[in-house]
């Protein structure tokens, strides 16, 4: 992964964190004022719609966006509905994956609820048709429940930190060579994605995502290099946490920390159904026909 892409309030919080990661490129996308570099101040509008009928040309932003892009967004604001025109801009530039922060739809109603839901299932759909690499889906309060609760003041900070951190690490690894795996090929169809986090000592694992009907899942064993040396049980415990389940495999990878650190990805060619049922789109003029019509087959070209 090369580049960061955040779109809206929550999408650049997180992609300001990784900004002390060196090796990343990021850019931020909002629509209020900020003179940090490669930001984009996105015009405000009152309707919804007019996030999608008025997406800026922003060819000249990213002329430095390049290799394996993370564009990060969320549904809980309505600047997300330009997200698949900015994506359209980005197409011939980088391969591109999309991370989507879900928030708690149950604090959600009425323009705002069918804005997220639209944008959920959007990129979901567009995602298994293979416009993005993959669709990584992320829900706040997982994060929360995983630090074990957290202060008002912070709050975010230690969630996207902690979002970032997972990411960033599991991108390490992929361009890492490991001690031993027993990796194959993503299947082409395993597109939506979410990130786990295993406790060492307990071995208990939180998903930051309640993914359904998980095809494939990796697990990145960080392990630092003295005990890879000197620890004779290590590939039996690493065998015992991944178990026998079809389609699971892990990689070793050894590490200058002093402790142990475990992720995994788990991934799914299904769409997931969103906790509130109903309509899954909004039903207003533009950004109904964004969905249905118009823009769908303008964002088909990206394909």
């Amino acid at each position: 992964m090369d580049t960061i892409i955040g779109l809206g309030k929550a999408g650049c919080n997180i992609a300001r964190t990784f900004q002390k990661y060196p090796q990343y490129e990021v850019f931020k996308l909002d629509t209020v004022y900020s003179d940090e570099n490669n930001y984009y101040r996105m015009e405000k509008y009152e309707n919804p719609e007019d996030y999608e009928e008025n997406c800026p040309d922003l060819t000249y932003f990213f002329k430095y966006a390049r290799g394996e892009a993370l564009f990060i967004t969320s549904g809980s604001s309505p600047i997300s509905l330009s997200s698949l025109h900015i994506l359209s801009q980005l197409k011939d530039r980088c391969k591109l994956s999309v991370l989507y922060i879900k928030p708690n739809t149950s604090a959600l109603t009425g323009q705002s609820e069918l804005i997220e839901r639209s944008v959920y299932y959007i990129m979901q759909e567009y995602a298994r048709s293979g416009l993005f690499e993959s669709l990584y889906l992320v829900e706040n309060e997982r994060v929360e429940k995983l630090l074990g609760g957290l202060p008002v003041i912070g709050y975010y900070d230690q969630i996207n930190d902690t979002i970032a951190s997972t990411i960033h690490m599991v991108n390490v690894f992929d361009n890492t060579r490991s001690a031993i795996n027993t990796f194959s090929d993503i299947h082409e169809t395993s597109r939506i994605a979410t990130f786990g986090i295993i406790n060492p000592q307990t071995g208990e694992e939180t998903s930051l995502f309640g993914l359904d009907n998980v095809r494939e899942k990796r697990y990145y064993f960080a392990v630092p290099e003295k005990k890879l040396e000197t620890d004779n049980q290590l590939l039996s415990r690493v065998r015992e946490q991944v178990g026998n389940e079809q389609g699971s495999s892990y990689g070793i990878y050894s590490t200058k920390y002093q402790v142990d650190y475990t992720y995994s990805v788990s991934r799914s060619s299904q769409v997931q159904e969103s906790e509130k049922k109903g309509k899954k789109y909004l039903n207003i003029s533009t950004t109904c026909a964004t969905i249905r019509g118009r823009c769908s087959r303008d964002l088909l070209s990206i394909l």
